[in-house]
């Protein structure tokens, strides 16, 4: 590995699981007027490098706030770490 390659930062794409801070979420059923069931698993906490959850990414990305993500393929978008560090050091954020 050449000196170059050691002092660059990081490649490569975080994806919202990695970003995002989610609250514990409790299994939920909901019963439908024609009697069919509908099952919402539960879901533990999940602290992500962010301290804030998936809308309000979202809704800063729109907002042009925080850095807009890239399309891997037609269903996964992901952001470089490159941006996102970038980001959270301008916000007095640590990696």
């Amino acid at each position: 590995m050449s000196t170059h390659q050691q002092t660059t930062a990081p490649k490569g794409f975080y994806r919202m699981s990695h970003l995002a801070t989610t609250a514990p979420r409790k299994e939920r059923k909901y019963t439908a007027k024609d009697g069919t069931t509908r099952i919402i698993k539960a879901r533990p906490e999940r602290q992500g490098l962010l301290p804030m959850g998936e809308t309000t990414i979202w809704d800063k990305v729109r907002a042009g706030e925080f850095p807009a993500p890239i399309k891997l393929t037609e269903r996964i978008t992901a952001w470089r770490i490159e941006d996102i560090e970038a980001w959270m050091a301008s916000k007095g954020l640590e990696a």
